[in-house]
Order: structure tokens, then C-alpha cells, then sequence
């Protein structure tokens, strides 16, 4: 068979070949590189191994998982292939496309064009990162398909306006509306991969929670596996304990023997955190659930029990007594009895007021107040010398149940509750933290405030 020609065409007019697989000054060893990782699984060409062979790929928390990075690179190789297959529809080739860019943005950026000594070896980098530039394309669309709503930075900007224009319109517009063709073609997330991700993504379960409550809401038995299976997946997420408690505030109308098991679930979770948030059910949920004083009070029992021993199974073998009958007991007197046979004509009269009285007691709707169960006694979750205000370490505290990434409107949010302004609530925080930890606490990244894991631990009680 004959080699494949993996050189490009110099546009730049003189028509002379660089060879793309083996630039200037770079050893051709590709141990470790995307394309020596996948060319026997993914069946990969020549061609194709070298481009991702050739590409400085920095692993991020998505592209380290091993499936999302093998689907990232075969989507990558789908577009690629389409890509191809469109230029030569339009009677052009795609390294010719591609070249055509990067000697545009390389004369852009070299004084003397494609006289100057490093014009090779620019061009050569130019392209390494427009198929790069390609490869984040490939890799945000798999992350929306996979749920995974935060996305790496795809904009190009080379200062030029007809660059831009030219990029865009031979490159990123084809590329914008291949990918939701070719993105339903790679595989699904297995269950490893669904745990790295909730893991990773503090919010993640929120998309696959709202399909449970749409698939399942009248049927409760379907809504709890459902439930509960999501919640497995989110064993690592530091946020499962919100999973129960919505869950059990959506089922509440619907199935209050579920939404109890849930609370259940959500207590017996919410003690195992980091800190005892004890969210109590809405007064619209308890409606919808309790008919009664007693129910409320036996419900009440079998949560302080819960926080005393922390047995789950115990306490959820509990939840359907909390709904059991139980019925008055008549005591008749004898000497009554003795009456009533004497007068058989008022024995069904008789008989009637005990039933109906005792029907009218079972029967009677009460509205309960609200259940208030008290947290057990928390200790000092950070340093006693860090002087941090009870809404700073809540804020902390949210983070770190937010795998410490909180979008910047979410703490906007919480800030206005309190009667603070954002910048004055992240700035105290990081004020109070700075001599402990000789640095921010709290940073920006994008929409987002992140804190590093080796900080929060750095003031953590001992």
C-alpha cells in the first residue's frame, strides 16, 4: 500500500511541502500522546494519529476521566473526517484550509512574513493549534451531551478582523453545525464514569433529578429507585444530601409514605456531612403529608432516634407505622349492657353514637405546626482563631458542599439574603483567611468562585 502523504502545502507561493510529521526542532516521540494512546483502539489512521500525536493536550478534571477522553477523540476524528469530506465538496481539501489560516495569522505575527527565520516553525505551531482549537470544540460538546455544564474557552481572537472573519468562516461555522449531528454517535457515560462526573459536577444531578420527577411522579415506587439509584451515583458528590431532600419535597403530594423514607434518607445523609444543615420539610409538605397530631409526633420520635444512633434501617422500617390506624378502644361498662337489655329498642341508637363517635375522632383532619427537630450540638468546624462571622462560615461551609465551585450568582444571591453585597462578603472572608493561609481563600474562574481543596483544609480544626 502506499504511504499516505502526511505533508502540507506551503500557500505562501513558493509551493514547497513541510513535512507536518516531523517539525523543526521537535523530537518525533510520541510515547503518552493522544494518538499513540488510541491508534489501535480507535482504529486510527496514519493521518489521524499524527494530528493528535502533534497536539500538547493538557489533561483537565473532564478529559483525565478515560471514557470522556476516548469519546473526545473520537467525536474529534468524526469532525475531522466531515470536515474533509465538505472541503472536498466544495472542490478544496482540508490542509489546504487549514495551512491557508495558519500562514495568515503567521505573517500576521512575524515582522518579515515568510522571510523570517522562524516562519517554518510558527506555521507549523499555528496549525498545531488550530486543530487544538478544534479538539476544545469536540470536547464542549460531549461535556453539554454528558450533562457537564462547565465548558473550556473556545473564542478566537487574533486581533484582525479578516483573520476572525476568515476563521470563522472556514472553520468554526462548519464546525458549529456538525457537532449535533455527530455528537449523538459516541457512547453514553457507563456507571464509573456517571460517579467521576457527579463528582467533579456539584450540580450535575440536578438534569438527571428533574427526568426522574417528569418519568415518574405517579409512580412513587419507580420515583424512589430512581431516586435512589441517582443518589449512588452521587455517593462522592458532596451535595447528595439535597438530592433526598428535594426529592422528598417533590413526592410529598403525591406519595407521603415516600417522602418520608426520603427525609429519612436526607437527615440520615445530612449528618454525615461536614456540617448539620437540618433543613425541616416546607409547611406545604407537611400539609400534604400529616393528617394528623399523632403522626407528626410519631414522625418527630423516629428523626430524634435517627440523630441519636444514626441507624438508618431502623428508622426507615419505622416510616409506614407513622401511617398505621389505630383505632379507639370502646370500653362498655356492665351495668350499661345490663340497661341496654332491658331496652332493646334503644340498643341500635346506642350503638350508632359509639361508632359515630368513634369514626369522627379517626377521621378529623389537623393541621400540624411545622416539625422542628433540634440539631445535635455541632463543634468548631475551623480553626478557633480564624474570628470568621456565623455567615462566612456558612459561605465556607457551602463550598465545600459544592466541591468548592459556586457560580458567582449563586453567592450574589445568598449575600442579598443577608443584607450584603457580594464583593464585601467574598473580600471579608478572604481578609479573615489571608494570615493562615498567606494567600485568597475565595477566587474568580469565569462565572464562577472556586477554593482550592489544600486552603479550606489548611483551616479546618484539627
Amino acid at each position: 500500500m502506499e504511504k499516505q502523504d502526511l505533508s502540507i502545502i506551503d500557500v505562501g507561493g513558493e509551493g514547497e511541502r513541510i513535512v507536518y510529521s516531523n517539525p523543526v526542532n521537535l523530537e518525533p516521540t510520541y510515547a503518552g500522546r493522544l494518538g499513540e494512546e488510541y491508534r489501535i483502539s480507535l482504529n486510527l489512521t496514519e493521518r489521524q494519529t499524527t494530528i493528535l500525536n502533534r497536539m500538547w493536550y493538557p489533561d483537565n478534571n473532564f478529559s483525565s476521566i478515560p471514557f470522556c477522553r476516548a469519546e473526545i477523540v473520537k467525536l474529534f476524528v468524526l469532525i475531522l473526517d466531515d470536515l474533509a469530506y465538505k472541503y472536498a465538496k466544495e472542490r478544496t481539501v482540508l490542509e489546504v484550509q487549514f495551512n491557508t489560516l495558519a500562514d495568515m495569522i503567521t505573517r500576521k505575527h512575524l515582522a518579515n512574513g515568510m522571510n523570517d527565520y522562524n516562519y517554518k516553525y510558527t506555521l507549523l505551531s499555528t496549525l498545531d493549534q488550530i486543530y487544538f482549537n478544534l479538539f476544545k470544540h469536540a470536547e464542549n460538546a460531549l461535556r453539554a451531551h454528558y450533562g457537564h455544564t462547565r465548558k473550556i474557552n473556545t473564542d478566537v481572537d487574533y486581533g484582525d478582523e479578516e483573520i476572525n472573519n476568515a476563521y470563522h468562516a472556514r472553520l468554526t461555522s462548519k464546525v458549529l453545525q456538525m457537532l449535533p449531528i455527530w455528537v449523538p454517535r459516541v457512547d453514553m457515560p457507563d456507571e464509573a464514569t456517571n460517579i467521576a462526573l457527579y463528582t467533579q459536577n456539584a450540580n450535575r444531578w440536578k438534569l438527571r433529578f428533574e427526568e426522574i420527577c417528569s418519568e415518574f411522579k405517579h409512580e412513587p415506587k419507580k420515583y424512589l429507585a430512581g431516586i435512589l439509584k441517582l443518589a449512588k451515583l452521587n455517593a462522592s458528590n458532596p451535595a447528595i444530601e439535597m438530592i433526598y431532600f428535594e426529592a422528598s419535597k417533590f413526592i410529598a403530594a403525591h406519595d407521603p409514605q415516600i417522602a418520608l423514607i426520603l427525609y429519612i434518607y436526607y437527615i440520615h445523609s445530612d449528618l454525615q456531612s461536614i456540617a448539620f444543615d437540618n433543613r425541616q420539610l416546607t409547611k406545604t409538605a407537611q400539609k400534604n403529608i400529616f393528617k394528623t397530631k399523632e403522626q407528626v409526633e410519631a414522625f418527630q420520635t423516629i428523626v430524634r432516634d435517627l440523630i441519636s444512633n444514626q441507624d438508618l434501617n431502623s428508622a426507615l422500617l419505622a416510616v409506614p407505622s407513622v401511617f398505621s390506624r389505630k383505632r379507639k378502644t370502646i370500653q362498655l361498662d356492665p351495668n350499661a349492657i345490663a340497661a341496654i337489655n332491658e331496652r332493646h329498642s334503644g340498643t341500635v341508637e346506642l350503638l350508632n353514637k359509639y361508632l359515630q363517635e368513634d369514626t369522627e375522632d379517626d377521621t378529623k383532619v389537623v393541621i400540624p405546626d411545622l416539625i422542628v427537630i433540634e440539631a445535635p450540638i455541632q463543634h468548631c468546624v475551623f480553626i478557633e482563631t480564624l474570628p470568621l462571622t456565623a455567615i462566612q462560615v456558612e459561605i465556607i461551609l457551602h463550598f465545600a458542599k459544592n466541591n468548592f465551585v459556586v457560580p458567582q450568582q449563586e453567592i450574589e444571591r445568598i449575600a442579598k439574603e443577608k443584607g450584603l453585597f457580594k464583593n464585601q462578603l467574598v473580600e471579608g472572608i478572604n481578609e479573615t483567611c489571608y494570615e493562615t493561609i498567606d494567600d485568597v481563600l475565595i477566587e474568580e474562574e469565569e462565572d464562577n468562585y472556586i477554593i482550592y481543596e489544600t486552603y479550606y483544609k489548611s483551616i479546618l480544626a484539627s
